[in-house]
């Protein structure tokens, strides 16, 4: 069966950042290709359930809001993730439910107080080329599309609900300028001195810089036992970095596949939205999780 495509949304201001993402691009990180795909997965796969698109769909990803569009056909769409305060022709719209643009609506994405990323789904998904296996954009690689004032986003001509569907509000996560992240501890701990080791599982970082490619954070420095030649190993999303000056960095989703600085540990997987989700400013504490459970 034919699939018809058409015209979505122009993009009238494209904001802080944003990107079009998908599942994720595998069994392409041993060429030094980056999976990318959504920063927060548990937003990314709860936007899918109320829309019933279990399949991998394309959504777009958007940093801090800042955002607008034109609706260029009537379509149904959920936000999900951060609550950007989203308005339709100036009129607020709930985050977590569908809704429907008409040709010509002007949908604003604003900013958000607490939480960083929010998706935007279509139902059925934006559809963009494939390359790789995946419609998730990587710039540095040129993969994707480098969305920009103008850019028109598609999607394919699907079904309208009856019904408005949404999450029930306890099911909804939250986005406190504080979590707490469990972290599965490196063979290259003992490298750390241990009063340092003992500080950085106790004591709170804070969220300085970062981007799709790591998360930068301020606090307790961790130094070496004796400066020591490392060999570049493989990374992952939610690898704990330790750069020369001592203040540890979270390899994302855009993430280095391998890396050459010394390896505190690995954010449970579970744990990585709290991560992705945090603002500038944000404190974050890391909770040593035993690997025999």
């Amino acid at each position: 069966m034919e699939i018809k495509v058409k015209q979505l949304l122009k993009v009238l201001k494209k904001g802080v950042f944003c990107s079009l993402q998908d599942n994720g691009r595998f069994h392409f990180r041993k060429f030094g290709i980056p999976t990318a795909g959504p920063m927060d997965k548990l937003s990314f796969e709860l936007g899918k359930k109320i829309l019933g698109n279990d399949n991998n769909i394309t959504a777009l990803e958007i940093f801090y809001g800042g955002m607008s569009f034109e609706a260029l056909s009537k379509h149904e769409y959920v936000l999900v993730g951060a609550d950007m305060n989203a308005k339709v022709n100036e009129k607020e719209i709930e985050s977590w439910k569908t809704f429907i643009l008409n040709e010509g609506d002007i949908l604003k994405v604003q900013f958000s107080k607490q939480g960083s990323i929010a998706y935007l789904i279509p139902i059925g998904g934006f559809k963009e080329e494939s390359i790789l296996n995946s419609c998730s954009t990587y710039l540095k690689a040129n993969l994707g599309c480098n969305i920009q004032n103008g850019t028109i986003l598609y999607g394919e001509d699907y079904p309208i609900f009856k019904n408005r569907r949404g999450l029930f509000y306890k099911f909804i996560p939250q986005f406190p300028s504080h979590h707490q992240v469990r972290v599965v501890p490196s063979y290259q701990l003992n490298y750390f001195e241990e009063k340092d080791v003992n500080r950085f599982f106790s004591e709170e970082f804070q969220l300085s810089s970062g981007d799709r490619m790591g998360y930068f954070y301020k606090g307790p420095k961790l130094k070496m036992k004796c400066k020591k030649d490392i060999l570049s190993e493989p990374t992952m999303f939610g690898t704990i970095q330790i750069p020369p000056e001592g203040q540890p960095i979270i390899l994302m989703a855009d993430g280095q596949t391998v890396g050459g600085y010394p390896i505190v540990g690995k954010i449970l997987d579970d744990d990585l939205w709290k991560v992705a989700q945090q603002r500038y400013g944000d404190r974050i504490s890391f909770i040593r999780e035993n690997i025999n459970e």
